[in-house]
């Protein structure tokens, strides 16, 4: 899997460098490591006693520690994204339920009415959703729906961490990565071959040539985040709406929303 690196010493010196981390830090290792290239499952960092924890099975994931390196870490600058799958994603979905609840902005945020049941039905441990930290604790999370070639961007920010800049931050890293390197998109596969049978996440590579988004047209928060990211609003028509339907083919009224959209080779040409 793609996850699977190698920790070196260059790596390691590229690490500290870009985190500014003192050349007098303290390591400590759970692993008995020796420098020797070898798997890593995690480096973090106490800034208060100047240490660099390594470690290859346990999980430092807390809030006095930065994680400066997992296999499968995206950093932002002081925020890290893991996918939805890994142990650091866990418990993103049921606080992003109570976070969506208490800011009472589900309708506006899925488009239909809130009901208890509809809570039952989120689902974010899913292909291409991942959840955003800040110093160990769960700040919100970004997705990706649609199909290889066209995704749509997704983007909630907890209420209290928004007017930080983190979201557009996230969404510009996101939009760079999806068309200059791809994105790795995990999928569930049964393995018949094993005895019972198991469920196994797989990694393929998707490479979008256009990225698309709807927003309501009362938030102006998402608004902004997409122009931030140079996202185009579609003006061809005059107003659109969308209609939703419910599991339970219940029909909801049609919203007014706004379309954003940005080709790759649109967003190519700017880079250079």
């Amino acid at each position: 899997m793609e996850g699977i690196r190698i920790m070196t010493m260059e790596l390691l010196s590229k690490i500290i460098e870009d985190n500014n981390i003192p050349s007098d830090v303290y390591f400590l290792s759970d692993s008995g490591w020796e420098c020797g290239p070898t798997e890593m499952d995690g480096v973090y960092y106490d800034r208060k006693s100047n240490t660099m924890y390594f470690t290859q099975g346990h999980d430092f994931s807390y809030e006095n520690l930065e994680t400066l390196y997992t296999p499968d870490l995206i950093k932002v600058g002081d925020i890290n994204v893991f996918p939805v799958t890994s142990t650091h994603g866990y418990g993103l979905e049921e606080r992003f339920k109570k976070e969506i609840k208490s800011a009472g902005e589900f309708e506006m945020y899925y488009g239909i009415r809130e009901t208890d049941g509809l809570y039952d039905e989120i689902r974010l441990r899913r292909p291409l959703f991942f959840c955003i930290k800040i110093r160990g604790g769960i700040i919100g999370y970004i997705g990706f729906t649609g199909d290889e070639n066209v995704l749509e961007p997704e983007i909630y920010i907890f209420k209290q961490y928004r007017n930080k800049g983190y979201g557009s931050r996230v969404l510009k890293k996101f939009v760079d990565m999806a068309f200059k390197e791809g994105l790795w998109k995990e999928k569930k596969e049964i393995m018949l071959e094993s005895n019972p049978p198991r469920v196994a996440w797989q990694e393929e590579k998707v490479f979008p040539t256009k990225l698309i988004s709807t927003v309501r047209v009362e938030n102006e928060y998402s608004q902004r985040m997409m122009t931030a990211c140079g996202f185009i609003e579609n003006n061809d028509a005059a107003a659109i709406f969308r209609g939703y339907i419910s599991e339970d083919d219940e029909v909801f009224d049609p919203v007014e929303v706004k379309e954003y959209y940005l080709p790759k080779e649109q967003y190519m040409k700017g880079q250079r």
